[in-house]
């Protein structure tokens, strides 16, 4: 009796996750800590940016590390800014 072979599938490496990965671990070493709460999500190549920074700054560090990746074909940043003043007397 002989047993059937097994079908072996090879699975094409999904590139939307691959650089949601590479994106999030940019982020997180950047050494802003802001940066953890953002939200990516990638559709194609096009890349959105979701959450709060405290500054501009921030938001256009943010902007720029994404956009070093070749990966990368479009960008929309809608990251809010939430500067919160300690108004002390």
């Amino acid at each position: 009796m002989e047993l059937q072979k097994e079908a072996k599938i090879e699975l094409a490496p999904n590139l939307d996750y691959l650089l949601i990965t590479q994106i999030r671990r940019i982020l997180r070493s950047s050494g802003y800590a802001a940066f953890s709460q953002i939200r990516v999500t990638v559709i194609e190549g096009d890349v959105s940016l979701e959450g709060q920074v405290s500054t501009y700054f921030l938001k256009q560090v943010a902007q720029t590390l994404i956009l070093s990746l070749e990966e990368v074909k479009t960008l929309n940043n809608d990251l809010v800014v939430e500067a919160r003043f300690n108004q002390s007397v």
